[in-house]
């Protein structure tokens, strides 16, 4: 088991709550790649990035299949709406534990291996090709589990709109902005 501690503490050792939780929503929200970090990696090791509109992809095919295959209100649709978006949800958290998981592996790899380089006792070429190997599959498994959560994301906006009952349209990033500004300029009103 790897003993993880928090910042700035020698005694103090962070359980892995994220582990033992339940897949939700939230949990991969708290767990999911930035992108940033998932684009740079991308350029880094010459992979071809992710889509860009990944989440738009899978918000329209949900909502597709909502509309088509779905019934509507009916007592089962609540319990169908379920079993669409939890599969793919915990997906995407197993996908994000996979890579947090093989980048702990690949750090660790390159850790022992600066070690090696520093003693000079060990056969280097072995350690590097490790320590490679490992770092290009956590780079993959980082893009893998980006990948996912966008998907589970978007499925989880056709869901959410399925539940409220909303007629769903395609996501605009403007639009999503023009509501968080107002949201905004609401609570100042408010606080004022």
């Amino acid at each position: 088991m790897r003993i993880e501690l928090l910042p700035g503490m020698t005694n103090v050792v962070r359980f892995p709550v994220e582990r033992r939780a339940r897949a939700t929503l939230e949990l991969l929200r708290g767990i999911a790649p930035d992108v940033r970090e998932v684009l740079s990696l991308a350029e880094a090791f010459g992979i071809e990035p992710p889509v860009p509109d990944l989440r738009g992809r899978a918000d329209a095919a949900t909502a597709d299949c909502i509309a088509t295959q779905l019934p509507r209100d009916t007592p089962a649709r609540e319990t169908l709406l379920i079993e669409l978006e939890r599969p793919v949800v915990e997906r995407a958290v197993a996908a994000c534990r996979a890579a947090y998981d093989a980048s702990l592996e690949a750090s660790e790899a390159r850790q022992f291996l600066l070690a090696a380089q520093t003693t000079g006792r060990f056969w280097i070429d072995g350690l590097r090709e490790r320590a490679e190997a490992l770092t290009e599959r956590a780079a993959m498994l980082l893009l893998t589990a980006h990948a996912r959560a966008e998907g589970a994301e978007g499925v989880a906006r056709a869901v959410g709109l399925a539940r409220r009952g909303g007629t769903w349209v395609p996501r605009s990033v403007a639009d999503d902005m023009d509501m968080l500004i107002a949201v905004q300029l609401a609570r100042r009103c408010e606080s004022a």
